[in-house]
């Protein structure tokens, strides 16, 4: 892709500029900007790249000089007081894991519009923010990807519903809403925009090669993902009072408080089979009934007991165990397991497990600063690659909980075990179809 141009300073003047070729023509264009360095210019010109983008690399219509599209008009919100008191409700409203990827949208809005004014904010802006997310930035710190298709949609989604929220508390005439309500979605085969990559189960033989660098506890959440098919985050709660153990069943059940669909009033439960439970039972244990079965502090617990029973070094040699410890370490474990630091621990296993070829691999001797160092462009590529190919996550064992459970009993009972309200979920998204069937049966008729 070619190298979109830079934003820069004017030599022997104060003011910005960008320099930008006409694809059909091949002329060169510079467009002044404004003040070199102020938010403005800066906005001025993600506005301009993406206008440029959007037309297929023509030049852009010249922009109005700041104040003189609306100086008739009475002083309203800009994008960027609409964004932080937006922000400030979605907060409260959302959880967490919507709020966290708003607020990557929300920045690249602010980025490219924030001193602009919120009537302003058109379908074409819209169409031109939505070019920035199709190209992405290479130059960005950090560089941000190009988006898939389906991630574009739902971003402009959320933007969409931003107006109309702003609209709805009269920040904005309802106009401004209704014009981006025009913008249609990117349809699959009629955009520049990638297709994300559908989501596969782990290879059964993958997830064993991890397990001896997985603690404990994280072994039992694999476990728990594969015999249950439910997400992290509902499990990584799990406490000892929130089981119903019904031993007459044979099956317990776990309703957690914080899911996916609570929002939308439903209710979720998670099914406990013999095998689920022997994974739980250990960890019951001399455990308070209000305390988290999963913990990283014990697993760090556990992890330097194992280090003390292999020492070889004398005790009156070297440290002795807690004495290097510092009084107020930066970071410590908690005591339950997030989505992030649970996904952490498995990617870490993961390089353990797969190391990568000698050339790329983090020498003995060296710090984490030299090894990026001694490793060229192309040689980080390769490393980044060799990662992409061995690491696996945790959303993908729903996955293979999913396939397993459909290939055994069928479509019902796979959408009842994830807890999905209709089976097209599970059939389009999760459970992979039982290709081997099809085979025998086209083996005899076809």
């Amino acid at each position: 892709m070619p190298k979109t141009p830079s934003y820069r300073k004017r030599k022997g003047y104060t003011q910005a500029l960008v320099t930008l070729t006409d694809s059909r023509t091949r002329k060169r264009r510079d467009f002044w900007l404004g003040e070199y360095g102020t938010p403005a210019s800066r906005e001025r010109y993600h506005r301009i790249i993406a206008a440029w983008e959007a037309s297929d690399r023509r030049w852009p219509e010249p922009e109005a000089p700041d104040g003189e599209e609306h100086a008739d008009a009475s002083p309203v919100a800009t994008i960027t007081m609409i964004i932080d008191r937006y922000w400030q409700w979605a907060e409260q409203y959302y959880q967490p894991n919507e709020w966290g990827t708003l607020r990557v949208v929300l920045r690249l809005l602010r980025e490219h519009y924030g001193t602009t004014s919120a009537i302003d904010f058109g379908s074409k802006k819209l169409r031109h923010l939505r070019e920035a997310m199709i190209v992405g930035d290479p130059d960005a710190d950090p560089p941000r990807p190009a988006w898939s298709r389906k991630y574009i949609n739902q971003h402009v989604q959320r933007i969409t519903r931003m107006f109309r929220w702003a609209a709805s508390h009269e920040l904005i005439p309802a106009n401004v809403h209704r014009a981006l309500d025009t913008v249609e979605s990117l349809k699959r085969g009629r955009t520049k925009a990638r297709e994300g990559k559908r989501v596969e189960p782990v290879p059964p033989e993958r997830i064993e090669k991890v397990r001896p660098f997985l603690s404990r506890q994280v072994n039992a959440i694999v476990d728990l993902q594969l015999l249950t098919g439910a997400r992290p985050g509902e499990l990584l709660s799990l406490r000892p009072i929130d089981l119903h153990m019904d031993d007459d069943a044979g099956v317990w059940t776990y309703r957690p408080k914080e899911h996916k669909n609570r929002f939308r009033g439903q209710e979720r439960v998670i099914y406990l089979g013999p095998k689920a439970q022997q994974v739980i039972r250990p960890f019951l244990t001399d455990r308070p009934i209000d305390a988290f079965l999963f913990s990283p502090a014990e697993a760090e617990a556990e992890r330097r007991a194992a280090v003390y029973a292999a020492r070889k070094t004398p005790m009156s040699c070297g440290n002795r165990p807690g004495t290097n410890r510092s009084d107020d370490p930066q970071r410590s474990a908690g005591d339950r397991y997030t989505s992030p630091s649970y996904y952490v621990a498995i990617r870490r296993a993961c390089d353990q497990a797969f190391p990568p070829p000698a050339p790329l691999a983090k020498r003995k001797d060296e710090t984490i600063a030299n090894w990026n160092a001694r490793l060229t462009t192309k040689q980080k590529e390769q490393l980044k690659a060799w990662r992409k190919a061995h690491r696996w996550h945790p959303h993908q064992l729903r996955h293979n909980a999913a396939t397993e459970i459909r290939k055994a009993f069928g479509l019902e009972a796979a959408q009842l075990a994830l807890g999905h309200a209709s089976a097209q979920i599970t059939d389009a998204i999760y459970a992979e179809r039982d290709h081997a069937k099809v085979m025998e049966v086209m083996r005899r008729v076809g």
